[in-house]
């Protein structure tokens, strides 16, 4: 079978090419954030301002190439090495910093003022080369308020103001640019992000593509199944939509065009299978473990909350996927002979499910996350070293070094970011207006805040990482829900479903212009496609609002738990009938509204709704079925 060895990994440069200056800054970074972890004694403020020292510098060198002139190359160079200084400084006067001085009443030295502009201008440099514009005119539109709030009157205004408090407050503690984001990033992120890349370069990922398209690729619609699969198993450890899609999308997608769907299409699954991978445990993304630490839990809460509601994510797309194939008359599979062989896969790499298991069994048992990572690294190293199918040589594990820390760039830059914004938002008391403002609008009434909610996630989702999305939302949007009665975990989940389904929602939905790319498929299109396909998503954190046992709260919840699972998998049925046009039989534009109605509703709470809902998806299917049955073979339809 002609196929990549699996997905992008991290090995490819050779130890001459590692002596680059990119190269080299992050073999650097690995190298500071392993020694932070082996020595947590360092103090905290020094390991974060190192951590954001090396993500901006290694963002310049990254992006160095796109600039046109030498002298534009030169002055990239200097301000990488000047990226340094502030974390220098930092670990030179930290005794100063933390013991000597009271924050907010002693003044600053004239150092603090001028390595910490430096930080934020290189900061903000790096983020837009990086993550684009917006994310840095969101910070500059809240570093604006911060020093306009003196002279805006009314509700709006604030009297926190001025350069030294800004420089305090962002460089000189923990609660500004090297604040609780930037922490997880720093301290947890990090090493998950290192996971993956040794893992990937010792065969686990090709070993999970290859175990997915064995279980479903001689099915219906089997390479499409595979995608889902890969991704979500995948995504679960590499916990980025757009990472997701690039690493197995480059294999799944070609094959769907292959036995027939439409690239548009193809490419849509893969991406809303790929985001779905934030959602999954045990790694969701940073914006998870930055949840844990605003609502002050445990990571292991997290992951089991997430376990049901992950489930019908892929469940519905399973079933969206599966129903599509069947209009489209992909009844067939990809030829054996092409297909990998589920038993030679687990014999050749089927050790490499172990370090995977051992990462799982860990965060569930609530055993610190950084720990569990790194020991599942060390364990990926021994389990791929221990066979010769997964071998590989010390340059590749070189390579996941430096691929771990080029890979951490897009969390850390945006932890930096949101960390200056919700400070602003934090000492100018805007969280606690705008909260006020969110109720007011509402008129108090929990259906119509969860709508805004969502929607505010969403617009904030436009074009930026779901870390800051995430973070926004739970310091803008959250209050208000728990305000209004809402459980602060379930509050968090919702926005946090938002949040991350942004990454395919249009006008940007940036998982969706990635597969399109892959696909050669045109990206408007193709993500109005992941966004239909993703409807179901949108449901379940509604469902989460009306049936909190999905999110396993507690023994007591267990009927609820059950209860709301049964009712939201149904609703998907009906769902998927919808979207495809497809239950039995060729659907009209009046049964895909039917379908469509049925399912929305099938997830409203009440035991007579559920009984009518049920009953109204049931019947018709039930005739439906029936009467295909009774008829000749059709010749299939053409996918659309």
């Amino acid at each position: 079978m002609n196929r990549p060895a699996g997905p992008a990994g991290p090995e490819g440069k050779r130890w001459g090419e590692l002596l680059a200056p990119a190269p080299l800054a992050a073999l650097a970074w690995s190298a500071f954030q392993i020694a932070i972890f082996l020595w947590p004694t360092i103090p905290t403020l020094v390991q974060r301002a190192g951590h954001v020292s090396f993500a901006v510098a290694l963002a310049l060198l990254l992006t160095h190439g796109k600039l046109k002139t030498p002298a534009m190359r030169g002055l990239n160079y200097l301000l990488a090495l000047l990226a340094a200084l502030p974390a220098v400084y930092i670990a030179n006067s930290v005794e100063r910093i933390m013991n000597e001085r009271i924050s907010g009443l002693d003044p600053l030295a004239a150092g603090d003022y001028a390595f910490g502009i430096l930080m934020l201008l290189l900061l903000a440099e790096a983020s837009r080369r990086v993550l684009g514009l917006g994310i840095s005119l969101l910070a500059l539109l809240f570093v604006a308020y911060h020093f306009g709030g003196p002279y805006i009157p009314g509700a709006m205004g604030h009297r926190f103001g001025g350069l030294d408090q800004f420089v305090d407050t962002q460089f000189l503690t923990l609660q500004g640019l090297y604040g609780v984001p930037t922490g997880v990033s720093a301290q947890v992120v990090f090493y998950f992000i290192l996971f993956a890349a040794v893992y990937d370069v010792f065969g686990g990922g090709r070993m999970i593509i290859d175990l997915a398209m064995g279980l479903t690729g001689r099915r219906v619609g089997g390479p499409a199944k595979a995608a889902v699969i890969a991704s979500g198993m995948m995504g679960s450890v590499s916990g980025s939509a757009v990472a997701n899609v690039m690493s197995t999308g480059i294999f799944t997608i070609p094959l769907m065009k292959r036995v027939g769907y439409d690239p548009k299409f193809a490419a849509g699954v893969e991406a809303v299978a790929s985001t779905g991978g934030q959602l999954m445990p045990p790694v969701m993304g940073a914006a998870a473990f930055v949840m844990a630490d605003m609502l002050q839990i445990p990571y292991s809460r997290i992951v089991i909350a997430a376990i049901l509601p992950s489930v019908l994510y892929y469940a519905a797309l399973l079933i969206t996927v599966h129903l599509q194939a069947r209009r489209s008359g992909l009844l067939g599979s990809i030829d054996a002979s092409e297909l990998p062989r589920l038993g030679a896969t687990l014999r050749e790499r089927g050790h490499m499910l172990i370090p995977l298991a051992w990462l799982a069994y860990q965060v569930v048992t609530g055993y610190p996350v950084d720990q569990a990572s790194v020991q599942s690294a060390v364990l990926a190293v021994v389990c791929g070293t221990a066979r010769k199918a997964t071998r590989a040589p010390l340059v590749h594990l070189a390579n996941a070094l430096a691929a771990a820390a080029e890979r951490t760039i897009n969390v850390a830059l945006p932890c930096a970011v949101a960390g200056i914004i919700v400070a602003v938002i934090a000492y100018s008391g805007l969280g606690t207006k705008f909260t006020s403002l969110m109720v007011a609008i509402s008129g108090g009434w929990l259906p119509a805040m969860l709508v805004l909610a969502s929607l505010g996630a969403l617009i904030l989702g436009c074009g930026m990482p779901t870390t800051s999305a995430y973070i926004m939302a739970a310091v803008l949007v959250a209050p208000a829900l728990i305000l209004l009665g809402l459980d602060p975990l379930v509050a968090h989940f919702f926005i946090f479903y938002f949040a991350i389904l942004s990454m395919v929602t249009p006008p940007v939905a940036l998982a969706s212009y990635a597969a399109a790319a892959i696909a050669q498929a045109p990206a408007g299109p193709t993500g109005w496609k992941a966004f239909v396909m993703a409807m179901p998503g949108f449901i379940i954190p509604f469902a989460v609002v009306m049936h909190p046992g999905l999110l396993v709260t507690g023994l007591a919840d267990a009927a609820d738990a059950v209860w709301g699972f049964f009712n939201v998998f149904t609703a998907f049925v009906a769902l998927g009938a919808a979207i495809t046009g497809y239950l039995f039989r060729n659907l009209g534009k009046g049964w895909r509204t039917y379908f469509a109605v049925v399912g929305v509703a099938n997830v409203l709470p009440g035991v007579f709704v559920s009984a009518v809902t049920f009953a109204a998806l049931a019947v018709p299917g039930y005739l439906m079925w029936r009467g295909e049955r009774r008829r000749p073979v059709q010749t299939p339809s053409i996918l659309r």
